[in-house]
């Protein structure tokens, strides 16, 4: 703003009060005759209710003058750009270089008027910079990183889901359940004659606890810069994967430096088909069932390796013709038989049903999923480190013929 007009809105800011007519007057013919608009604004604010005479309305002059300014300052620029670029095509022209009226170029875009030549102007040179080709300018265009992330399907986990598993929380070294694995049979005993003390024997179902472990660091320029929450992403990854870890180990382990998984040997009753038998039928799901009851025990999940799902889904009254024993196509897809939950886990060998009452399996907790962030681990380097740990003790099955693991034959 001019200074003389600076004067006047200093003295009536100071005053608290709008312009007076001496005021108004100095400030429209300060105005030049081209900014007709801002003319009218001002004259529209003296006009209007309350006339010039209230703060508000000095305010709103004063703004219409402001922007009155910055409007001749991009027309100034303007037309500084239109002179340089006249030079510049003059220049051209003079050392014998092809200039054509009216585009020249052939685009849609050519207007009328326009002058283009070999040499460009510097705003036309804009259209030179390749984003594509990095020395052509690519490098100021900057790549965008999304503030999200996506990552690869895991499978669920589908062993500590099932309900009915009996999760043990401990402290210490070690964890004890006491099992009873026999006693005596009473029988019928006559009048006077004493009654035979019964026997029981117990043992003991040993959990100790394994650890499952991971680690990761990141730089902190990549944790200060990331576009999204990168200590999220770190964290949550690695519970997963101790989660997919433990629910692999839990059917495959073999004891050693990890659980003990429900196929090794011993931990229930092996069902090996004979050759021939390729794949696990419903007619061995119902035998296992019944084997399972027969011990005392009620039947409360079906685990399935992904080929044999398939297979179960897909069988027939009759074969290869009927309708499918699991329902027809137009149903929703088969999720229990028998009466049980179908658990389909990549987790499990191929090849391999799993018939188990839940409540007879047993696996013990020492500690849950713990993720630890240290600053100091990379010190030198100016990295932080992520760890996950997460201390479980090995499964049990307090009566083998509770577990019925079916083994289709391989040929």
């Amino acid at each position: 703003m001019k200074p003389e007009l600076r004067k006047i809105f200093d003295a009536a800011e100071s005053e608290d009060r709008g312009l007076n007519a001496r005021e108004v007057a100095a400030v429209i013919n300060s105005i030049p005759a081209e900014e007709r608009m801002a003319r009218t604004e001002i004259l529209a604010a003296v006009n209007g209710t309350g006339g010039a005479n209230s703060p508000e309305v000095r305010d709103s002059i004063a703004e219409t003058l402001n922007y009155m300014e910055m409007r001749a300052v991009d027309a100034r620029e303007d037309r500084a750009r239109i002179d340089r670029e006249a030079e510049v095509r003059a220049l051209a022209e003079r050392a014998g270089a092809v200039v054509t009226p009216n585009g020249g170029s052939g685009l849609p875009e050519a207007s009328e008027g326009s002058w283009r030549s070999i040499l460009p102007s510097g705003n036309e040179y804009r259209t030179l910079v390749a984003e594509g080709s990095p020395s052509a300018g690519g490098y100021a265009v900057p790549s965008k990183t999304a503030d999200q992330y996506v990552e690869h399907l895991r499978a669920a986990s589908v062993f500590l889901r099932v309900p009915g598993i009996n999760v043990h929380r401990f402290e210490g070294g070690s964890f004890v359940l006491p099992n009873l694995t026999s006693s005596t049979t009473p029988g019928v005993v006559a009048e006077g004659v004493a009654i035979t003390e019964g026997t029981a024997n117990f043992a003991g179902l040993t959990f100790t606890p394994v650890k499952y472990a991971d680690l990761y660091r990141a730089s902190n320029e990549v944790l200060a810069d990331a576009a999204f929450e990168m200590r999220n992403l770190i964290g949550g990854v690695m519970v997963r994967n101790l989660a997919t870890q433990v629910d692999k180990d839990a059917f495959q382990g073999t004891g050693t430096a990890s659980l003990s998984g429900l196929t090794k040997a011993g931990m229930g009753t092996a069902v090996n088909l004979a050759t021939g038998n390729t794949v696990v039928k419903w007619d061995h799901i119902i035998d296992a069932f019944s084997d399972i009851e027969a011990a005392g025990a009620t039947p409360g999940v079906i685990w399935a390796s992904p080929d044999m799902g398939k297979a179960l889904r897909k069988e027939r009254e009759n074969a290869t013709t009927g309708g499918y024993l699991a329902g027809q196509v137009t149903d929703p897809v088969a999720k229990a038989g028998l009466g049980l939950p179908i658990y389909v886990s990549a987790n499990l060998p191929i090849r391999t049903v799993i018939v188990a009452d839940p409540s007879r399996i047993h696996i013990g907790v020492r500690s849950d999923v713990r993720v630890a962030v240290s600053e100091d681990f990379g010190f030198a380097t100016d990295v932080t480190a992520f760890r996950a740990t997460y201390r479980v003790a090995g499964l049990a099955v307090d009566a083998t013929a509770a577990l019925q693991v079916i083994k289709a034959s391989a040929t």
